[in-house]
């Protein structure tokens, strides 16, 4: 199960890639001005192309500005040679193909729903393409286990809408 080993990578990589961000162990901040960050990285694995992107709302363009450096690139290609990773972008707006994620719509792909329970954490999504159907709520419900210990939020996979 090499795909789950290097999503795994990529998750806990873009997790500790908003390490950034400082605070007590409190409720999170609300985002009166929100941005978006959107982060990707692809690997063939087992014949397959397998994309993980990752899309998280951070608080103002400065809070997304300061979360996408390079350290999040770096930390995938350390613990991932293999992947190639694409720039972290940050945004105004998502394209509406993206932002309905943050309302927990179903899409042809399972993903992971992040919603901040702390100062430190933003609300983020993460889809994993490349996947049948079956292997993405298994791939998720491993992600989500794996989160939870470390994300104090709510957390929930959202599964594919099957076409």
């Amino acid at each position: 199960m090499k795909t789950l080993l290097i999503i795994v990578v990529l998750l806990l990589a873009g997790y500790f890639w908003y390490g950034h961000v400082k605070g007590a162990a409190n409720k999170p901040p609300v985002a009166t001005d929100p941005w978006y960050m959107e982060v990707r990285a692809t690997n063939a694995v087992e014949g397959r192309d397998i994309e993980m992107a990752m899309f998280a709302r951070a608080l103002d363009e400065r809070d997304c500005t300061n979360g996408s450096k390079a350290e999040w690139a770096e930390s995938v290609r350390r613990t991932c040679p293999t992947c190639v990773t694409q720039a972290p972008k940050c945004s105004k707006e998502l394209p509406p193909r993206y932002a309905k994620l943050f309302d927990d719509a179903r899409i042809p792909s399972a993903y992971l729903s992040a919603n901040a329970g702390a100062a430190r954490e933003r609300d983020f999504r993460l889809v994993v393409y490349g996947l049948t159907d079956d292997e993405g709520v298994a791939v998720c419900e491993i992600l989500r286990k794996e989160l939870v210990k470390a994300f104090v939020g709510q957390t929930r996979c959202v599964k594919p809408s099957g076409g």
